[in-house]
This record gives C-alpha cells, structure tokens and sequence, in this order.
C-alpha cells in the first residue's frame, strides 16, 4: 500500500501483471495460501472456501491500491485495507484493528 501510494505507475503495472501473468499469479498463491493455512491452523482465520479466501484477499488488496492509484490519498488506506480483510477473514473487530495498527518489520514503530 505504500509503494501504491508513492509508486503509481509501478502500481499500475502490477495490477495488470497479477491479472495477466499467470506466474506471478502462482507465486502469489503459493505464499497467500501457506498464509491462510497458517491462520487457520492457528485459530486465527475462519473461511468457508480457501479458494473464495485466496480471490478475496488479493482482490481486496488490489482494489486498495488502485483506489491510492487512481483517487489519490486515502488517510491510513494500508490500516482501513488490512482491518477489513482480517475481519473478513474472521478476525474479531477489535483484534482485527489492533493488528491493522501494528508496524511492519523494518517500519519502526
């Protein structure tokens, strides 16, 4: 989200190559899928289609960033994106925002 929101042209082209590219597509998956297992193994996640999970998440998060793309500046659009998926994914409201606010590795604090 926040190379979306410094790097439009760079944003652009990786929504066409995630929507063109079946490699990339697959390498996507393949990290998106051990992600989900992850969070469902861990209690975390509740899906009813891994699938339907899978075309959700990355559909949510390509929506965001051609939002920053093509509307220019959302207030916290990386935070608002990754409360909703996690709330979409069975996270708790309030969990789900707790974890939206935390620091990426390497962002500080």
């Amino acid at each position: 989200m926040n190379k979306a929101r410094t790097g439009p042209d760079w944003t652009r082209a990786l929504i066409t190559v995630v929507h063109y590219a079946e490699g990339m597509r697959s390498t996507l998956a393949t990290y998106l899928r051990a992600d989900l297992q992850a969070g469902r193994r861990q209690g975390d996640f509740h899906y009813a289609h891994e699938e339907m999970a899978m075309s959700m998440v990355i559909s949510a998060t390509m929506g965001a960033m051609n939002l920053l793309v093509e509307e220019g500046e959302v207030e916290h659009a990386d935070r608002i994106a990754a409360e909703m998926v996690l709330q979409a994914l069975g996270v708790p409201a309030g969990e789900a925002g707790r974890i939206a606010g935390l620091a990426l590795p390497g962002e500080g604090s």
